[in-house]
């Protein structure tokens, strides 16, 4: 073999390595590039997901409907007894009437309050009606059947049950029950919280009233109440 020919081959072998060396690399890199490559993260659990191995997505939550509201009988009668079963009482209700008496120069008229009973006012609805029904009783005169007004027994969240002269019951549920209002000085805004009180009304309500404290007048105290339930 020439020398110009063994030159020849010398080179084709180095060229035959150098493409080899390069595809080598080429190889190396390409799986060096995919190792390299982040893992593709599996989806996390959406909230629904997570709800869904617990509870199946098509379950739903069944919508609670409000208890209707008593429907206030059309005619109503006058009240005969009233209890508070958190209080263990019960008292007979009996109609009352009115006078003229002079308040502050000012002549008004006052309820004729029985002292042995509860007195419904009889220009106000009767038991289970619609309107604002209006007791009134005593707390240091007579039997002082509405000396727990005075004493703070009365509570809100409270039963109260009118019978009235048929015999049916209803059920009423104390919503509020006032600060002592003054009888004597009392203020306008005073004058018209106590007004507010025995107004009438178009929903069936019930108010009782009261002086304040037990050991004399001076002031009155009310108690608010809801029908909760109509007599069947």
């Amino acid at each position: 073999m020439s020398l110009t020919q063994e030159r020849m081959q010398r080179l084709k072998t180095r060229l035959q390595c150098t493409r080899a060396y390069r595809a080598l690399t080429v190889l190396l890199v390409a799986l060096f590039t995919l190792a390299c490559q982040p893992l593709t993260p599996t989806p996390a659990a959406t909230p629904v997901d997570a709800i869904a191995t617990v509870m199946p997505v098509e379950a739903t939550a069944t919508p609670v409907e409000a208890a209707p509201l008593p429907q206030p009988v059309a005619a109503a009668l006058p009240p005969v007894g009233i209890a508070m079963p958190a209080l263990d009482l019960e008292f007979p209700v009996t109609p009352m009437g009115w006078e003229t008496v002079e308040v502050d120069g000012v002549r008004t008229t006052r309820w004729i309050v029985p002292e042995d009973a509860v007195g419904w006012a009889r220009n106000s609805t009767g038991a289970g009606g619609a309107g604002n029904m209006i007791l009134a009783g005593h707390q240091m005169r007579g039997d002082a059947v509405f000396a727990v007004l005075a004493l703070g027994e009365v509570e809100t969240g409270q039963e109260i049950l009118l019978t009235d002269e048929s015999g049916a019951q209803f059920t009423y549920r104390v919503v509020e029950v006032s600060a002592p209002l003054p009888v004597l000085g009392a203020t306008a805004e005073e004058r018209a919280q106590a007004a507010d009180y025995i107004a009438p009304t178009t929903s069936p309500r019930l108010t009782l009233i009261t002086g304040w404290p037990t050991a004399t007048t001076t002031h009155r105290i009310f108690v608010v109440a809801e029908l909760t339930a109509s007599a069947e």
